[in-house]
């Protein structure tokens, strides 16, 4: 039998006509007309050079070449169905994979502790890793594999290829700056002060611009940056030894109020909202350990009225 020319769908044929030892049988198995299972079995006795099975009395009955490769036909139709076309499950209790996550500093704050309980409730042996967003790698580690999912702020996307999905908008952003900050007038940010005082701003790596510089612009609000930096958890030192101060998503609030030193105020001007996404090669999208990952942070984060 030569694989490049011929059906392998002879071997369906074979294995019908080897158990049911008739050809009204095998096409009632197989739900095909009886002149069609004829017409295969001609093709099969073809391409093994063989009779492959003769009428004696009222059965078909194998030749010594169909008794000798019958194992190994049934051995391939049991791989193939539950190897091949056998719908792939993930079972996270019996699971030991370690998940790949992009995240933002925000992201990994705010939400990973949450995922972490639902994923230690769902499969003791499932662990996470997590790797900081550059936009250019993160779109290559989701076609790649290298990176499951991606969760945070992304608007510098654009691979068509990378499946997007809303989970939820954060809670606006808020200013921080240590207790006794000159720049605060008595407990209350004013846009003078804020436009006043030194700042640290955030610019992630990799991203066009951080969409509280967009609002910024847009209303025409000016600030004085003295440093930049990459995550936002450095404000937690800087802010309540300095002067400087920052602006933080909602999210983080509670973390920088835990911190001595650090006061919270609104913005004294119309906070922007972020829509945070979980995001996934299209590749991956039927892939079963990632379809379970994905279903479990749309548990946890997703909120619908985003």
């Amino acid at each position: 039998m030569n694989l490049h020319e011929e059906d392998l769908n002879l071997l369906v044929i074979f294995e019908a006509l080897m158990e049911t030892r008739s050809v009204s049988k095998a096409s009632e198995r197989l739900n095909l007309s009886q002149p069609s299972m004829s017409n295969a079995l001609a093709r099969l006795r073809k391409a093994f050079d063989d009779p492959m099975f003769v009428r004696v009395k009222n059965t078909m009955a194998p030749t010594a070449n169909a008794l000798r490769i019958a194992a190994s036909v049934h051995e391939v139709l049991a791989l193939a169905r539950t190897g091949i076309y056998q719908r792939q499950v993930f079972r996270p209790e019996e699971s030991s994979q370690t998940f790949t996550l992009c995240m933002t500093d925000i992201a990994e704050a705010a939400y990973l502790p949450r995922l972490i309980n639902a994923i230690r409730t769902a499969g003791a042996g499932i662990r996470l890793r997590t790797l900081s967003p550059i936009v250019e790698k993160l779109e290559e580690g989701l076609e790649s594999g290298t990176v499951d999912l991606a969760v945070g702020y992304f608007p510098d996307i654009k691979d068509a290829n990378v499946i997007q999905q809303s989970l939820l908008r954060n809670s606006g952003f808020v200013c921080v700056a240590r207790t006794g900050n000159p720049f605060v007038d008595q407990g209350t940010l004013t846009r003078e002060g804020f436009e006043s005082a030194p700042h640290a701003a955030i610019r992630t790596e990799g991203r066009s611009q951080e969409v509280i510089e967009v609002a910024l612009d847009d209303i025409g609000v000016k600030r004085q940056v003295l440093v930049t930096l990459p995550h936002f958890l450095g404000l937690l030192s800087i802010v309540p030894n300095t002067d400087l101060m920052g602006i933080i998503p909602g999210d983080l609030a509670s973390i920088f109020e835990r911190q001595p030193g650090i006061g919270i105020h609104p913005l004294p001007f119309k906070s922007p909202g972020v829509r945070v996404i979980q995001a996934w090669h299209r590749r991956y999208d039927q892939d079963a350990a990632n379809q379970w990952l994905r279903g479990l942070v749309k548990d946890v984060l997703f909120d619908p009225s985003c």
